[in-house]
């Protein structure tokens, strides 16, 4: 779930001492009326990521339904993103979903998995084509996809994208420039079920959520949630994005850093590089109950358009904690998928960038999710100018209430020595909390109120802490005119 990260960066130091920051920018003029100055106050918010903190700045309070932190500019007559929070009571009756009958409703093996994810592909692929080549007809209001409220705040205003990773140029084949990913999350009428058992569908649900019940937080058999990721290069910077398909942001961000500018937003083209689905299928994954899945564009792939040459990376339903291999063919990146992992499959017919990050001893991640860390330092003093580390399902194995861990193996908060992040020891005891198989329901690290919530990174990563920050702002403005 990592995308390489270069330890040098300051930024992972001030990611480390605290998940969240919010700083106010002090008024100029101390005279104006206080209700005014409150509505003029610019603040500045900073989340944890991948990579680093985010940095957005916006006005007022943090609003859980709020669209974008940015307002489009004058005379802009386009389509823009309008969030989607009414959250459905009860899912949809069971459908007679494809992929099941690719496992006979049975087990996901490396043998069916191309055909399995294919299946997930083909169930989303009407309404992903709309939502990708004709936007100016999707209505989010209407369309049976609904997204995570809380990230207002870190959105963009035309499609609601909002900073994924950053990759220093060499991180993927044929990178020679720095490149940033935006993504966009959806969460279809079965999985949405569970963000109205979370967040309710009203204001109140969304500042007093259920982070009580561990039965709640888990999602329902047939739950599918769609994550795309754009990249910030096009074919002519980048040539495996030559043709892909493209959508405008308007944005204040810079595509080499992955930060807010500061200056004037603009507008700015991204291009489809790689597609995650993931499926709740218990009989399929019955350790997990989860099989994540991804795409990624080849551009040499046959089709008719950029949708059609989206091809499966691989799959993954499980982490094989029995395989333990510290050959460095397993470590040194890229590395060398084995395929003793039963419960991993990944297509070695893709484009070699795909598989530049994939996690130790070839876990699925996909270059959007690079389990690559560039340089690292473990616990005992071993230095690697690279090391793949955890993939996808690892990574939101760390979904919880409390959040007590990292998205990778590596100590909380995240410390640097010199110029490289230091990881535990492959292998170790610590290193092997990350590459469990257990049950959505299982918080990574225990304790009282710690609940797990099922492999949902967004819930417990993005919106969890934009909350938190939200209540205690909210906690001190009414303080300050008691």
């Amino acid at each position: 779930m990592k995308a390489k990260i270069s330890a040098g960066s300051k930024s992972i130091c001030l990611a480390v001492l605290s998940c969240l920051v919010i700083t106010c920018k002090p008024k100029a003029d101390k005279q104006v009326d206080k209700v005014q100055e409150e509505k003029q106050e610019l603040k500045t918010i900073a989340l944890v990521g991948k990579r680093g903190i985010n940095q957005h700045t916006y006005v007022n309070e943090i609003d859980p339904f709020l669209n974008s932190y940015l307002t489009l500019p004058e005379g802009y007559t386009g389509p823009s993103f309008d969030l989607k929070h009414d959250y459905p009571v009860e899912a949809p009756p069971p459908a007679d979903f494809p992929w099941k009958k690719v496992t006979n409703d049975g087990l996901i093996t490396q043998n069916n998995s191309l055909a399995y994810v294919n299946a997930l592909k083909e169930y989303v692929s009407a309404d992903m084509h709309k939502l990708i080549f004709d936007y100016n007809n999707w209505n989010d209001k209407t369309m049976p996809w609904w997204q995570s409220i809380w990230l207002g705040t870190q959105r963009e205003p035309i499609h609601g994208m909002y900073v994924g990773s950053e990759f220093n140029a060499g991180t993927l084949a044929e990178q020679d420039i720095n490149l940033t990913t935006f993504v966009y999350t959806l969460y279809d009428a079965t999985s949405a079920v569970t963000l109205n058992r979370i967040w309710g569908a009203d204001l109140y649900g969304a500042e007093n959520p259920n982070l009580s019940d561990v039965d709640a937080a888990q999602y329902i058999e047939g739950s599918v949630i769609v994550k795309f990721a754009f990249v910030t290069a096009s074919g002519e910077e980048w040539s495996p994005m030559e043709s892909a398909a493209t959508w405008t942001v308007y944005t204040d961000v810079d595509p080499a850093t992955g930060q807010p500018t500061g200056g004037e937003p603009k507008m700015m083209d991204l291009y489809l590089m790689q597609f995650d689905i993931i499926v709740k299928d218990s009989q399929a994954a019955p350790q997990t109950g989860w099989v994540f899945s991804t795409l990624v564009y080849d551009k040499n792939a046959p089709g008719n358009d950029a949708w059609d040459k989206m091809v499966p990376l691989g799959a993954t339903w499980g982490d094989n904690p029995d395989v333990i291999n510290l050959n460095q063919s397993a470590l040194i990146p890229p590395v060398t998928v084995n395929p003793s992992l039963s419960q991993n499959w990944i297509n070695m017919n893709t484009p070699d960038y795909a598989r530049s990050t994939l996690g130790w001893d070839g876990r699925l991640s996909g270059p959007n999710d690079g389990a690559v860390v560039a340089p690292a330092i473990t616990t005992s003093k071993v230095k690697y100018d690279a090391l793949a580390t955890v993939g996808c399902l690892g990574c939101h194995s760390s979904a919880q209430y409390k959040s007590k861990s990292f998205l990778m193996p590596a100590p909380f908060p995240p410390k640097q020595i010199g110029d490289a992040l230091e990881v535990y020891d492959p292998g170790s005891q610590d290193w092997m909390k990350w590459f469990q198989s257990n049950d959505g329901k299982t918080p990574m690290d225990g304790g009282p109120g710690q609940i797990g919530l099922d492999y949902d990174m967004v819930t417990s990563f993005k919106a969890i802490p934009m909350w938190e920050a939200a209540m205690k702002q909210k906690a001190e403005a009414t303080a300050s005119v008691q």
